[in-house]
C-alpha cells in the first residue's frame, strides 16, 4: 500500500468534501479510502502481512457500520506493527465520552468535521504535522474544532 493517508469514512459525500477541502488547501497526499473500520483493518493487515508500506497517517470517522472508529483505534494500538501509525479522528461527534475514549486509546488528534470548506485549513495543518518526518507519531493528543 503506497498511499500516505488511509481515510476511513462511510459517507461518500464526506469523503468528497474532505478531498476537495484538502485540494483547496493545496494538500494532496496519496489517499486510500475504506468505508468502515473493518475494511480499513483488512487493508492494513493485508499490507502488513505482505510487507508492503503502511500509510503514514490514518484519518477516521467514529460513527460507521460494522466497526466504528474507536474500535478500529483499539485494534490498531494492539497490533505491534500498526500501533505506531498516528490516527487522527475526524468526526461530527462532539460528545465528551468519544473525546475521552479517543485520548485513552491513543488518538493523535481529535478533529471536528468542518462546516465549510474554508475550515479545512486546520484539518490539513493537523494532518500535515502528523505526516512530517520526526513528528510525534501516535504521541500527544490534540483537539481542534474548526469553525
Amino acid at each position: 500500500m503506497s498511499q500516505s493517508l488511509l481515510f476511513v469514512e462511510d459517507d461518500a459525500e464526506d469523503v468528497e468534501l474532505t478531498l476537495i477541502g484538502f485540494r483547496l488547501q493545496k494538500f494532496e497526499p496519496q489517499v486510500a479510502v475504506a468505508k468502515d473500520g473493518k475494511e480499513a483493518l483488512d487493508i492494513l493487515i493485508s499490507a502488513r502481512d505482505a510487507s508492503r508500506p503502511l500509510p503514514l497517517v490514518i484519518l477516521t470517522d467514529i460513527k460507521m457500520p460494522r466497526m466504528n472508529g474507536l474500535e478500529l483505534l483499539r485494534r490498531l494500538k494492539s497490533e505491534p506493527r500498526l500501533r505506531e501509525i498516528p490516527v487522527a479522528i475526524l468526526t461530527s461527534s462532539d460528545h465528551e465520552d468519544d473525546r475521552a475514549e479517543a485520548r485513552r486509546l491513543g488518538a493523535s488528534c481529535y478533529l471536528m468535521k468542518p462546516t465549510n470548506l474554508d475550515a479545512y485549513a486546520e484539518i490539513v495543518s493537523g494532518i500535515r504535522a502528523l505526516m512530517e518526518p520526526g513528528s510525534e507519531r501516535g504521541g500527544a493528543s490534540a483537539e481542534r474544532s474548526p469553525r
